[in-house]
């Protein structure tokens, strides 16, 4: 899972940085293998918004699958008082600074939103998370505001759904 987003954050058709990731997909078809190759396709590129695939395969198979959703020039949404909400159900995840540098430098994901002093958390970190969390071999995540560094995450589930909430707000959506 690593090296396909290693592999999507260094692509070479496409830079994104100061974008965010708006909803994103990962789908497993077959078990881990030893060695993938990966193609990155850009399916939608538009001033507001960036549609791309990252597939991993072995030979010709079709191992794993990332569809990205990025909102390109977004502007970190404040929050409203009548959008916090009381039950954020249990702790989850508390992700350091340190941990959300590392992934960065782990997967070569350069956007700056993620080096700063109060980092954004990487949606493909809180998705690689929730993968571990769930063993899910398809999973959707749709982002509403920003997880940063150093602040709990909360996580209440109901069947096949996952609603993550930081700093008193719902901060994102899963379908598993």
């Amino acid at each position: 899972m690593i090296s396909l987003f290693k592999a999507f954050a260094t692509g070479e058709d496409f830079f994104y940085e100061g974008a965010f990731i708006a909803k994103v997909k990962y789908q497993r078809f077959k078990p881990e293998v030893e060695s993938e190759a990966y193609k990155n396709k850009i399916i939608k590129n538009s001033k507001k918004l960036c549609i791309i695939e990252c597939e991993g395969y072995e030979k010709e198979e079709l191992i794993e699958k990332l569809t990205v959703y990025l909102m390109m020039n977004a502007e970190v949404k404040e929050v409203g008082k009548s959008e916090e909400v009381e039950n954020q159900g249990v702790l989850w995840h508390t992700f350091s600074n340190k941990e959300i540098s590392d992934f960065s430098h782990t997967t070569g994901d350069t956007n700056s939103i993620h080096l700063v002093e109060n980092p954004v958390v990487q949606g493909l970190f809180i998705l690689k998370e929730l993968r571990d969390t769930t063993k899910a071999d398809e999973i959707e995540i749709k982002y509403v505001y920003p997880v940063y560094g150093n602040k709990p995450v909360y996580l209440l589930r109901e069947e096949n759904k996952i609603k993550g909430f930081s700093n008193g707000v719902l901060c994102f959506q899963v379908t598993i």
